[in-house]
This record gives C-alpha cells, sequence and structure tokens, in this order.
C-alpha cells in the first residue's frame, strides 16, 4: 500500500475507534444520569413479551451489538429471562431466554 492509503486506512480506524469511545462514554454517563439507554431497553423488553416469536430472534441480534457496544448485559440479561418466562412459562422461558442470551454473545 501506498504512504496515501495507509494514511487512509489509519484515519477511518481512528474515526471508528472515536465513535466507539464516544458510544461508550454516552452509555456511562447516561447510566448516572438520564438512563435513557435504560428506558430504550425496557421498552423493547416489552415489545419482545407481546412478540415472542419473533422477539426471540431480534434480542439476540440485539444482545450481540449491545456487547459489542458495552450496553449493561446485566439488565438484558434479567430482562430476557423475565420476558421470556412471563410470555411461555418458567422453565421455558428461561431456557429461551438463556439460550438468546448464549447465542446472543
Amino acid at each position: 500500500p501506498t504512504q496515501q492509503q495507509r494514511r487512509q486506512n489509519l484515519i477511518k480506524k481512528l474515526i471508528i475507534g472515536l465513535v466507539l469511545v464516544g458510544f461508550v462514554v454516552f452509555v456511562i454517563v447516561d447510566s448516572l444520569s438520564n438512563q435513557y439507554v435504560r428506558s430504550g431497553i425496557d421498552s423493547f423488553l416489552a415489545w419482545i413479551e407481546e412478540n415472542p416469536a419473533p422477539g426471540f430472534f431480534l434480542f439476540m441480534v440485539v444482545y450481540l451489538f449491545a456487547t459489542v457496544l458495552f450496553v449493561p448485559g446485566s439488565i438484558l440479561t434479567l430482562g430476557a429471562g423475565f420476558v421470556f418466562a412471563n410470555a411461555f412459562g418458567l422453565g421455558v422461558g428461561v431456557l429461551l431466554g438463556a439460550l438468546s442470551v448464549y447465542f446472543g454473545a
């Protein structure tokens, strides 16, 4: 690669890194103040409870991105167990919640 291509690759990596660091800082500050992320997660979990079949698969995808972006996983994990237990009963619900967290992470 030429000098200009290396410089462009470095700039792209720096921009992606800064965006990710900015998002992590936002999540940390938000968790200490407004809790917009938490309210969004709560709304998402309520939707899953109303739509359990597509919610199972969508939850895996959301959990994957939440893990990468450092969104607090404990809220999602506990929420999955609670929501799927309400939708399918305790035994099947906890099993589905654990599977979705396992495959999502």
